[in-house]
């Protein structure tokens, strides 16, 4: 498989493209469900969110790939830390992932509000990192979620409790756009062009998505 990688450290140039991506489907009327990230991707969404046009005729709705549990906005929740970067957008519908429930319950109504919404929108879109163990959103190698029969999978890890959308999830969106910057990334990188078992490797399920763009300082020598 040929990815389409794209060689750049601009964050500008990545925010206009992931931005143009939304506006374009929010233009045509459709109802777009974008899932974001925590990480190193979380400035550059910061600036996507800058980029939406919300005066456009369609629905945009707004969710993370996977957060930390804790207490709602606690200091080391993904959505903590983007709204904390400036990620803010006026007139569309965020889905919280934390909300002071417990671990069960919020598991439980993530489920529930993701197959909705899901079975609701027109266009569903991503934005990924992945880590230097292939990990991509919470789906960590080896973990429950590499081979969960449900869209959503909570479960603990020696940092954080995890909750995060599963492959089956991903599968289902229509385009994804990935952040993989810095050298440790580039073996990664590499791996990806290959195959390898999700399990050992979870980053592979992203080729399984139809509009797959990876931006990156990486260069093959």
């Amino acid at each position: 498989m040929n990815l389409n990688i794209k060689t750049t450290k601009d964050e500008e140039e990545i925010a206009v493209f992931v931005a143009a991506a939304i506006n374009s489907k929010l233009a045509e009327g459709k109802r777009v469900l974008w899932f974001v990230t925590g990480g190193s991707s979380i400035k550059v969404q910061s600036k996507v969110a800058d980029k939406i046009n919300t005066k456009l005729p369609g629905r945009l709705v707004i969710t993370l790939t996977d957060e930390r549990f804790g207490a709602e906005n606690h200091l080391d929740s993904n959505w903590y830390q983007l709204k904390h970067s400036g990620f803010e957008i006026d007139n569309v519908k965020i889905i919280n992932f934390l909300t002071g429930e417990s671990f069960t319950d919020t598991t439980k109504r993530l489920r529930e509000v993701l197959k909705d919404e899901l079975e609701k929108a027109d266009y569903k879109i991503g934005n990924f990192g992945i880590g230097i163990d292939g990990h991509t959103a919470g789906i960590l190698p080896f973990s429950d979620a590499v081979n969960s029969s449900e869209l959503v999978c909570a479960y603990a890890t020696p940092s954080f409790d995890r909750i995060t959308i599963t492959p089956k999830v991903i599968t289902k969106l229509d385009e994804a756009i990935v952040f993989a910057m810095g050298e440790m990334k580039w073996p990664i990188l590499e791996k990806l062009q290959k195959e390898f078992p999700i399990d050992e490797d979870p980053s592979q399920i992203l080729k399984r998505i139809p509009l797959l763009t990876i931006f990156t300082d990486y260069k093959k020598e």
